[in-house]
């Protein structure tokens, strides 16, 4: 279990959030940014995954179209293509990430990931049988689903401690003076 699967539940278990109401906006604030801090992480995965996803699929495409398996110069060419369009993402709010990636001194953070489809693997898609392909694809698919319920539920989390300090300002039991002491 890796450092953020730990942080992921814990912050996401439900007791987490009992006692709100008798908790200093100083703790409120500082689990808001816990919970921030997971999302930063959760989020940048979830691209990662996307983004290896996303070749997969061009890889595929490009069979399918009859394009040279063994064109990886043609490949590479297209990668701002690929990674810019991808597969249509669900129509939603959406969320402009706070930061766009996480403090990387966790080696850990890609291990999973990594273990489906590591950076010398990508060198090998061009190469792999089709159904090694797909079963990666799958995988993937499957990760990117569970990273983004994660990432949902944190959303979740955040929502209701901003609403938590929101409310304590619009009650009076916090103070906007406060800010600027």
């Amino acid at each position: 279990m890796t450092r953020l699967d730990r942080e992921l539940e814990r912050v996401l278990d439900p007791a987490y959030l009992s006692g709100l109401a008798d908790r200093s906006l100083d703790d409120i604030r500082a689990m808001r940014a816990e919970c921030q801090a997971a999302e930063t992480a959760v989020s940048f995965l979830r691209r990662l995954a996307q983004g290896r996803l996303d070749i997969i699929h061009a890889c595929l495409d490009r069979r399918e179209a009859g394009a040279s398996a063994q064109d990886l110069t043609a490949l590479v060419d297209e990668l701002p293509a690929i990674i810019g369009a991808g597969p249509p993402r669900p129509a939603g709010p959406g969320r402009l990430p706070v930061r766009m990636a996480p403090d990387m001194e966790d080696e850990e953070l890609t291990s999973e990931l990594d273990q489906v489809l590591d950076a010398g693997r990508i060198g090998e898609l061009l190469t792999m049988p089709e159904a090694e392909l797909r079963d990666v694809a799958e995988q993937l698919a499957a990760m990117e689903t569970r990273i983004s319920n994660h990432r949902r539920a944190l959303h979740e989390q955040i929502d209701r401690l901003q609403a938590e300090i929101v409310n304590r300002y619009k009650t009076g039991k916090a103070s906007v003076d406060g800010l600027l002491a």
